[in-house]
């Protein structure tokens, strides 16, 4: 059940598509939304150690703003919510917004936009690897509440994505229709874990899944998830997070950075 959300907002950029996600998922799980921001103090470039106290002041205001729009929508549709501001230097902030993240039943994120750098760029990375909860990461071109007419499983047999799927669960529910793509799937090596063994496991929970085998090099994977979500015109993606390596897994792999990188539908990941 999905009865307590936290959404972080970010300051820096537009909040409208969090906010949009955040909201409408209220409404359809009847959740508590707390919408929080992070104010990263800014640092003079020509003194480098001194904190320039009229940026760091610009973005408490901008914080303020982005809550207040938060708050605004939130008591438009009537759901239940608190607002909170924290200011920290980056590597402190991130840490504090991550054992925040624990003790709720889901984060909402926005996608990082790395053409346009800022310091909350790290916290969707921190979040999925070290909250130890599921994940919303909202793309920055999104517009509008989140749908769940269709959703599309990414499946590949290994453990991140089992988790995925099952803390989907309130989402698969609400779908009507819902794709799973198994990528240059082996028999031999999925074995007990297949695509098919999924599609018969989910309609034990009566979820009826339509099974999509697709084969690409290992560098286009993110590129052939996106496409096949876009041609089922997919509204919501769920798959699992991988970490570059098990000594490094606060790296993002190959796949799970194309699909920070290149969203373009909410996602729902779990590691």
């Amino acid at each position: 059940m999905l009865r307590d959300i936290v959404v972080h907002i970010p300051v820096d950029r537009s909040a409208q598509p969090v906010i949009d996600c955040a909201v409408s998922m209220g409404g359809i799980f009847d959740a508590h939304l707390d919408g929080i921001a992070c104010v990263y103090p800014t640092f003079d470039p020509v003194t480098v150690l001194e904190v320039s106290i009229a940026a760091t002041h610009s973005n408490m205001e901008s914080a303020a703003s982005a809550l207040d729009q938060f708050e605004i929508a939130a008591r438009r549709f009537g759901i239940s919510h608190g607002v909170r501001c924290i200011s920290n230097v980056s590597h402190a902030g991130t840490p504090i917004l991550t054992k925040i993240s624990r003790l709720y039943d889901l984060s909402i994120v926005a996608q990082p936009d790395y053409s346009e750098p800022s310091q909350g760029d790290q916290l969707p990375e921190a979040i999925l690897f070290n909250s130890g909860r599921p994940m919303l990461m909202v793309p920055y071109i999104h517009a509008g509440p989140l749908k769940l007419d269709r959703v599309l499983i990414c499946w590949d047999g290994g453990r991140p994505a089992s988790r995925a799927i099952h803390d989907a669960m309130p989402f698969l529910h609400r779908a009507k229709a819902i794709d799973v793509v198994a990528v240059n799937e082996d028999s031999a090596t999925v074995d007990e874990a297949s695509s098919e063994a999924l599609q018969t496991h989910l309609a034990r929970h009566d979820l009826s899944a339509d099974v999509h085998r697709i084969a690409t090099n290992t560098g286009n994977i993110f590129n052939a998830i996106l496409s096949l979500a876009a041609d089922k015109d997919t509204d919501l993606i769920v798959m699992g997070g991988y970490g570059h390596s098990k000594l490094r897994e606060s790296i993002t792999g190959g796949v799970t950075r194309g699909m920070f990188e290149s969203l373009t539908v909410p996602a729902l990941i779990s590691h």
